[in-house]
């Protein structure tokens, strides 16, 4: 505030500024924003404040600066790295605040345009008073008077007369490189944001990949990427949220990206996991199957962590207790294969699968329950799971006859003997053998003994309702498939495959 007085004595003073001459009792310069940070306990009291409040909320300092265009992530040095970090936004001067942690950073005065804050209140006629230039002149003079010339933009007259009655609605488009199809491809969903100083905007790219905000009359803006939806949010690792850092776009131009693995690798891993989240979450219905996370309360999120690494990909629901990533996807697998797009989009799909079952009442304590006897056989989750990846991936990447390698031979595991599938630590086909009318034994046995598939006619909707709820296992789930469907291949059939993969 006193910055702003200060630049306004300035200009006032400075024939050749367009406010020259202005009596001081012309301005009111009183608060109309506040520069704030909050601390949410929960995800609960984050989506107070990003669904109920539709407050744009940053994990840093709006005036923290990552290096340009590259993969970012910050977590407040302060704040237990299991809890939520703060939050930094802008809120207007009669906002209400809730009870919740939080903390003021500084007084704003701001100004902009009508459609933007309407005219009724007291608050949005302080923030009405300059038009274009005039506010683009005072808040260059404050700029300088703190030292933060970065962000002064000079204007010529041609400038000044344009900018006077022209705004722009920074836009742009968001691609993808698909490394498995050779393609380049849009990206939707992703939540693209915009700020310039104090002001800040978010859009959502459209199934095309394009994205605009409303109206700016600066000369330049910055555009970032925040890995996050209302569904699931992606971390750098196991708790750090992932960004794609800002990079500037000025006027006129648009905020075009490609995200290839050999640009920027971290941001693509982030990308690929993100559409086979989207997939799931949201296309879920295209397949009769739940939506993950259905039941998990107000502002649930999923937390999706990627690192780029060797490990193996899982889903352990107790992180969320110490604010921990609960599925965490590495760029490797632990025997060093490098994940292609349609891997990690297969990933996601399967480990989104864990947590739709957990939804449904499976619990930690079956699933250590399952290994007794059978170490690292979880027979009953793993099957699952790998029917979800192989239905939803093999729909998403239909074959067009002309790709590296033939997804659904590759990844249904109807290539294995019974011996091989003893060996997979829980991993069967038995969900896809008990939907398609294909016969294994069928194959060239060369002497290999391959499994009597007579099942099928089973939809993966009908296999998930009958997935036992609470504690029940392996066989609670073959009686329930029985129960409750008609289908002339329930009897011998099923009890053969049941029989079989155990």
């Amino acid at each position: 505030m006193a910055n702003m007085r200060e630049a306004y004595l300035r200009l006032r003073q400075d024939d050749k500024s367009i406010l020259y001459g202005a009596r001081e009792e012309e301005l009111q310069i009183e608060v109309t924003d506040y520069y704030v940070r909050f601390l949410p306990k929960d995800d609960f009291e984050m989506a107070i404040l990003s669904e109920q409040d539709s407050l744009v909320l940053s994990d840093f300092p709006l005036d923290y600066e990552i290096e340009e265009g590259v993969a970012g992530a910050y977590h407040d040095p302060t704040v237990a790295k299991d809890r939520i970090t703060w939050q930094y936004t802008v809120v207007p001067r009669d906002y209400m605040f809730r009870d919740m942690e939080y903390e003021i950073l500084a007084v704003l005065f701001l100004q902009e345009d009508e459609e933007e804050v309407g005219g009724k209140t007291a608050v949005n006629r302080l923030k009405r008073q300059l038009v274009g230039i005039q506010w683009r002149e005072l808040e260059n003079e404050a700029f300088r008077i703190t030292a933060n010339e970065e962000y002064v933009e000079e204007w010529n007259k041609e400038d000044k007369g344009e900018a006077a009655r022209k705004s722009w609605y920074p836009s742009g488009r968001i691609m993808y490189e698909d490394n498995t199809t050779g393609e380049i491809l849009p990206i939707a969903g992703v939540k693209v944001m915009v700020k310039r100083w104090f002001k800040v905007k978010e859009a959502i790219t459209n199934s095309q990949g394009y994205f605009y905000v409303s109206k700016f009359k600066s000369k330049k803006v910055k555009c970032g990427i925040k890995w996050e939806s209302g569904d699931w949010d992606i971390r750098s690792g196991s708790y750090g949220q992932a960004w794609y850092s800002y990079e500037t776009l000025k006027r006129g131009d648009q905020w075009r990206k490609t995200i290839m693995k050999s640009g920027t690798p971290l941001n693509w891993l982030y990308a690929s996991v993100h559409r086979g989240a989207r997939e799931y979450m949201y296309g879920h219905y295209r397949y009769g199957i739940r939506k993950p996370n259905a039941n998990g309360g107000p502002g649930a999120k999923i937390r999706i962590g990627v690192r780029d690494k060797s490990g193996r990909a899982h889903y352990f629901s107790f992180n969320s207790l110490v604010g921990s990533a609960e599925v965490l996807i590495y760029s490797r697998e632990k025997s060093g294969k490098v994940l292609d797009s349609r891997d990690l989009f297969a990933t996601a799909v399967h480990e989104l699968a864990h947590v739709s079952h957990w939804d449904l009442g499976y619990t930690n304590a079956e699933f250590a329950a399952s290994a007794v006897g059978k170490p690292n056989d979880p027979r009953l989750p793993e099957s699952w799971a790998v029917g979800v990846e192989y239905t939803v991936t093999n729909a998403y990447y239909p074959d067009r006859g002309y790709w590296k390698y033939d997804f659904p031979y590759e990844f249904n595991l109807q290539n294995l003997t019974l011996e091989d599938i003893e060996d997979q630590k829980g991993y069967t086909p038995i969900v896809i053998d008990m939907i398609d009318d294909y016969n294994q034994s069928e194959r060239d046995k060369k002497g290999e003994e391959y499994p009597n598939d007579r099942a099928s006619g089973y939809t993966l909707g009908q296999l998930e309702d009958a997935l036992p709820r609470g504690f029940g296992g392996w066989w609670k789930w073959k009686s329930r498939i029985q129960d409750k469907f008609d289908n002339p291949t329930e009897g011998e059939e099923l009890d053969y495959l049941f029989s079989e993969y155990h």
